[in-house]
C-alpha cells in the first residue's frame, strides 16, 4: 500500500513532542475538549499540536478542500503510525532489523553535526587554504603526440584513442593514456619526448609539444571550495565529539583479540 505524502510526513513531526507530553502527561488525566492532548496510546500521548502539523500536510498534498472528517483522520493515522512504532520496539526491530538499524544510526549522525558550528571566520579559512594546497592547486596542461608500434622497430601509427589537440590537464589525459602512459608524461616539458615505453603489449612514443605550468591557486578563487572543506571537517570533528562522549558514558567491555 502507498501512503499519501501528508501521512510520510507525520514521523518527522512528532517525536519531540510527543517525548515532552509523556514527562508531563499521565494516563489517569481525562482527555476533555481543549486539552493539548488529542489521543493516549498505550501510555503515549499524541499531542493536539501534532494533528494540526499532520493537517497541514494533506492540505499541502491536496487540491480540494479537507473533509469535514480530516481530523479525525488525521489522529487515527497518527494513532496507527504510533502502534506500529510500539510494536516495532517490542520486536527490537531497532537492534534486529539491519535496514532500520542503519536508518538510526544515519539520523543519529545527522544530530550529532547538526550541532556543529558550520559558520567559519576568515582566519579559519584562510589557514585552511593555506595549509592543504594539494586540494585547490590548478594542474599542469600539455599538448602532446602520441605514437604506438607492434615492436621498437615497427612503424609507428597515431593511436585511435589519441587525444584531440590541444591542451588537457592530467586528468583529461588518464582518459586517453591510461594511468601509466600518462605517468610517463607528466615529468616532460615541451619539446621533450620519451619512448619507447611498453605498455600493453604494444611500445609508444610520447612528446609534448606544448605545456602550460600551473598557476599558484588564489584564495578567493577558491572560496566555496574551502568553507566547503572547512564545514565538511567541522561536521566530522563534531561526530567524533559526540561518539567519544557516547563511549565515555558507555560501560564497553571488548574481549582481547590474539595478535596472531
Amino acid at each position: 500500500m502507498t501512503l499519501p505524502k501528508w501521512a510520510l510526513a507525520f514521523g518527522a513531526v512528532t517525536g519531540g513532542a510527543m517525548v515532552l507530553f509523556s514527562v508531563l502527561w499521565t494516563d489517569d488525566e481525562p482527555l476533555e475538549a481543549g486539552s493539548p492532548v488529542a489521543a493516549i496510546v498505550n501510555g503515549q500521548p499524541i499531542p493536539v499540536a501534532d494533528v494540526e502539523i499532520a493537517l497541514e500536510a494533506m492540505a499541502r498534498d491536496s487540491r480540494n478542500a479537507l473533509p469535514e472528517d480530516s481530523s479525525q483522520r488525521a489522529l487515527d493515522r497518527l494513532i496507527d503510525e504510533e502502534l506500529l512504532f510500539q510494536r516495532a520496539i517490542d520486536l527490537d526491530l531497532p537492534r534486529n532489523a539491519s535496514t532500520v538499524r542503519r536508518t538510526i544510526v544515519m539520523t543519529m549522525i545527522d544530530l550529532a553535526q547538526s550541532n556543529a558550528d558550520l559558520t567559519p571566520d576568515e582566519q579559519d579559512l584562510r589557514a585552511l587554504f593555506e595549509n592543504n594546497p594539494e586540494f585547490f592547486a590548478a594542474e599542469n596542461r600539455y599538448r602532446i603526440r602520441w605514437e604506438s608500434a607492434a615492436s621498437p622497430e615497427a612503424s609507428r601509427a597515431r593511436p585511435a584513442a589519441h587525444p584531440p589537440d590541444r591542451m588537457l590537464t592530467a586528468t583529461d589525459l588518464r582518459r586517453y593514456l591510461g594511468e601509466s602512459l600518462t605517468a610517463s608524461v607528466l615529468p616532460l616539458r615541451a619539446g621533450e619526448q620519451i619512448g619507447p615505453v611498453e605498455n600493453g603489449g604494444r611500445f609508444h612514443w610520447l612528446s609534448v609539444i606544448e605545456f602550460s605550468a600551473a598557476g599558484q591557486p588564489e584564495f578567493e578563487t577558491h572560496r566555496d571550495r574551502v568553507e566547503a572543506l572547512w564545514q565538511e571537517r567541522a561536521a566530522e570533528a563534531a561526530l567524533e565529539a559526540y561518539i567519544a562522549e557516547l563511549r565515555r558514558e558507555a560501560d564497553i567491555r571488548i574481549q582481547p583479540f590474539s595478535s596472531e
